[in-house]
């Protein structure tokens, strides 16, 4: 699943929710992007906290903790990137 079909589906979830009040298509798409910056947080602190366990896990192999980092964060921007598109 794409991440704007991920979105789509839980905003529609979250209006079906809310299905007894009458919600403008403003209001959906402020919505959407509710669930889209959640997105964001969520890779941000889940690369975070993989970062801090592979810099752990690599003491002897900083040089090799170092890479993995790098392109840790250059994935991690990539998808931010996307995901900021998508609002």
């Amino acid at each position: 699943m794409s991440v704007q079909s991920s979105i789509d589906q839980t905003t529609a979830e979250i209006v079906a929710a809310l299905g007894r009040h009458n919600l403008s298509e403003e209001e959906k798409e402020r919505l959407g992007s509710i669930v889209s910056q959640l997105l964001v947080e969520t890779v941000e602190k889940t690369t975070e906290n993989h970062i801090e366990t592979t810099t752990n896990c690599c003491g002897p192999e900083l040089d090799l903790a170092h890479q993995i980092r790098l392109e840790m964060n250059r994935k991690k921007e990539l998808l931010i990137s996307n995901l900021k598109a998508l609002r």
